[in-house]
């Protein structure tokens, strides 16, 4: 059985604040400490933040990507560098320190977190190659629940190679992630498996192919629980270095290779992008029907950007938000984490009953 709360019903229940917020960190370079920033969901140009987390006691070296937390109001933050998953208080600012921290040796240079509250559980990888499960209140050198092996042995069915980001489909106990093939031409596709697979399991669905429009590589990927969407970051490198951007919404019980149901791609998108940048993350904020995407450059700190979209466009469509520019303190950008208002802290998202 489906739980599922209408945005319309969230918001007659609820007295909602101004607004809700957009987080992104950063990666670095492993050496100096990176800050995790807080915008307001409706913020557009060279915008300052509301609040910056990090800090010496915040322990956070890099983080790249996250996830919000409805039950406890927390984000779990994924710190690349820092080899760990970071927990804080949804609106925690300055020098904070964590409420916990999961540092499993096993998890190595972590990339992406997903949280299932209902099972009390979190997924992220392991050591770059492995989805892995743990508790959701795990902390320190905790045991792992389950974990998938590397797809890389001779014997492996996994496919599993350097999964780029996660997240969990909670009308269905899956997990759905970005990847690409071990061999050449390293072919990107998205896999899918049960929340609960471990060992040498095959994936329940790959979506991959020609007529996918993935590309070259694969970033972010997330869930549209109200409309039952994947939505994927795709980019191609062109012969100049330039990189063409788009990203692609599937049924999220696509299997094989099948085309998009709609693309945001083009000129007007903003996701036509100089060599050195990428498009990097995705996250949804459900209560505006917003997408919000992060656009990192290697090379260039100006040509880090947010770009926020209408959940359900499709085509050559300008964003509706872009924030860049020196003042938010972009450098190297991560995967962005939408916050909803402080007056939610409960289940507002589908899941099992």
């Amino acid at each position: 059985m489906v739980r599922s709360l209408a945005v319309a019903t969230l918001l007659s229940v609820v007295a909602l604040p101004a607004r809700a917020d957009i987080l992104v960190g950063s990666y670095g370079d492993g050496v100096a400490p990176q800050a995790l920033r807080a915008f307001a969901d409706g913020a557009s140009g060279d915008a300052l933040p509301l609040r910056v987390l990090g800090g010496p006691q915040s322990t956070i070296v890099s983080a790249s990507g996250g996830s919000f937390e409805p039950g406890e109001g927390v984000l779990y933050v994924a710190d690349f560098w820092g080899q760990a998953v970071r927990v804080f208080p949804a609106y925690a600012d300055g020098d904070s320190a964590p409420l916990r921290v999961l540092d499993a040796p096993i998890l190595g240079q972590v990339r992406t977190v997903a949280v299932d509250p209902v099972h009390g559980e979190l997924a992220t990888t392991a050591s770059g190659c492995c989805l892995i499960g743990f508790a959701l209140d795990a902390s320190g050198a905790a045991p792992w629940l389950h974990l998938l092996d590397w797809g890389g042995s001779s014997t492996s069915v996994t496919q599993l190679n350097y999964p780029a980001s996660l997240t969990y489909l909670a009308a269905s106990d899956e997990i759905a992630l970005t990847d690409r093939d071990i061999g050449s031409p390293f072919a990107p596709k998205v896999l899918v498996f049960n929340r609960t697979d471990a060992g040498n399991t095959a994936p329940k669905r790959v979506i991959k192919g020609d007529l996918t429009a993935f590309g070259g590589w694969l970033g972010g990927i997330a869930w549209d629980a109200q409309a039952h969407v994947l939505l994927v970051a795709a980019n191609t490198s062109q012969p100049d270095g330039s990189v063409s951007a788009r990203i692609l919404a599937f049924d999220d019980a696509a299997d094989g290779n099948v085309t998009p149901l709609r693309t945001i791609a083009g000129a007007a998108t903003g996701l036509e992008l100089p060599a050195g940048s990428y498009l990097l993350g995705l996250a949804i904020d459900p209560l505006r029907r917003r997408l919000v995407a992060s656009v990192s450059a290697d090379t260039e700190a100006a040509n880090n950007k947010l770009l926020v979209f209408a959940l359900d466009d499709d085509g050559d469509v300008a964003p509706l938000q872009v924030i860049a520019g020196p003042q938010t303190g972009f450098e190297s950008i991560g995967a962005p984490i939408w916050v909803p208002p402080d007056a939610i802290f409960g289940d507002g998202f589908d899941g099992p009953a």
